[in-house]
């Protein structure tokens, strides 16, 4: 249970490479309802905001009180939970090929991790529902087709709780190790968003099983992290 927890992050970050390119997509007429109803289509599960706030004069972006439920078949708990969202755009890039986000800053998630008995999870559940694609193909196609480049990412304070089927009643609190990333698709001259949730998740695993290794966790989260990524390439 620990270790599947472990590997928990790597999905959020998909989650959010979609999210935050569907607000920006639709700057003119972005509101809470147009990222909840975005973000509910791709995960096939509840997103809801309490609040957003556009800043085009800072070239900033706020989004509130963001929380993704958990899909059907787990508790009523919410899967994931980030108090606040900090976006901050290029907007000359709006009008342009590429879209440069100079950075996209994340502090302090709360995920809730469950794992099944048979060995699935709600985390793995809600990759599921994202390999499976929208049911919006408008919004598929522009997401495929824009590129995008970050200039700077980051993912901290995170704390995942843990708790397995298998063992009733108990729960194991994981601080993940923050997560910062640079120039994110600056190279290619911008790379399309599942090309910037690969770059970030293989990054994001990465450091998380570097934790793991200090930590003594067994080889196994190394099988668990390979079938992670085998998933990924299957649907590239």
């Amino acid at each position: 249970m620990k270790k599947k927890a472990l590997i928990v992050v790597g999905g959020i970050v998909l989650v959010l490479a979609v999210l935050i390119w569907q607000v920006f997509a639709n700057l003119d007429s972005i509101v809470a309802g147009v990222i909840e109803d975005v973000g509910s289509d791709v995960l096939k599960t509840e997103v809801s905001v309490s609040g957003v706030e556009i800043d085009l004069k800072a070239s900033k972006a706020g989004i509130a009180g963001m929380t993704i439920a958990n899909p059907g078949g787990y508790s009523s708990a919410n899967l994931l939970e980030m108090e606040a969202i900090g976006v901050d755009i290029d907007l000359g890039s709006l009008d342009k090929d590429v879209l440069v986000i100079n950075a996209i800053v994340i502090h302090n998630p709360k995920i809730n991790f469950e794992g099944d008995a048979d060995g699935g999870s709600n985390m793995q559940t809600l990759l599921d529902n994202i390999n499976s694609g929208s049911s919006d193909d408008s919004a598929t196609t522009s997401t495929e087709e824009t590129k995008m480049i970050i200039n700077h990412f980051e993912f901290s304070g995170g704390l995942v709780n843990a708790s397995s089927a298998t063992k009733p009643g108990e729960t194991t609190e994981i601080k993940l190790p923050p997560i910062k990333m640079s120039n994110i698709g600056k190279a290619e001259g911008g790379v399309t968003a599942d090309v910037v949730a690969n770059e970030i998740t293989n990054e994001l695993v990465g450091a998380i099983i570097s934790a793991a290794a200090r930590a003594g966790i067994n080889k196994a989260v190394e099988e668990k992290k390979k079938s992670f990524f085998d998933k990924l390439k299957g649907d590239g």
